[in-house]
């Protein structure tokens, strides 16, 4: 019976899994803002708009931001936005996957997302390495946010392993 409550005070308490979770949902809701903002920017009168507000803005500092901001959708193109959207709304699905997996401690989710955060360890190395990224911090932090996240998991899969196991 100790066992039991035991089991129920711990799941309802954050640990590794439900933080996890909780970074999954948080980067699939940021995605999630994102697409919303570049799909509005498919809309010409809105683009139109802000245009104007561009002419209209006097700080210089905003004024360049934005002005950087138009000209990087300008030169996506529809097309590109397109199939930007689409990866996007794919990869916010398995992060809102992994996320709500994890938090319902589903053996499952805790493969999916070992998976999911290995398989993106060796592109962040090359775009930290290789790439030209104007913040290689965040490609580090990120990077080593996922290494964490798969040691961790792979440590939690392999101690169910051993319990499994170990009670047959």
């Amino acid at each position: 019976m100790t066992d039991s409550i035991a089991t129920g005070q711990r799941s309802r308490h954050v640990d590794g899994l439900r933080l996890i979770a909780l970074i999954k949902l948080g980067k699939a809701a940021l995605l999630l803002a994102t697409s919303y903002g570049l799909y509005k920017l498919l809309n010409p009168d809105l683009v139109d708009h802000l245009h104007e507000w561009l002419n209209s803005l006097t700080d210089t500092f905003e004024r360049r931001l934005l002005e950087r901001g138009l000209d990087w959708a300008d030169e996506l193109g529809t097309a590109r936005i397109h199939g930007i959207l689409v990866v996007t709304g794919v990869y916010t699905s398995i992060l809102v996957t992994e996320g709500v997996g994890l938090w319902l401690r589903q053996v499952w989710a805790e493969w999916l997302t070992v998976l999911a955060s290995a398989s993106l360890i060796p592109f962040e190395l090359w775009h930290l390495f290789f790439g030209n990224s104007h913040s290689p911090l965040a490609v580090l932090a990120a990077t080593t946010l996922n290494v964490i996240i798969v040691i961790y998991l792979a440590r939690q899969l392999q101690q169910t392993y051993r319990q499994r196991h170990a009670n047959q």
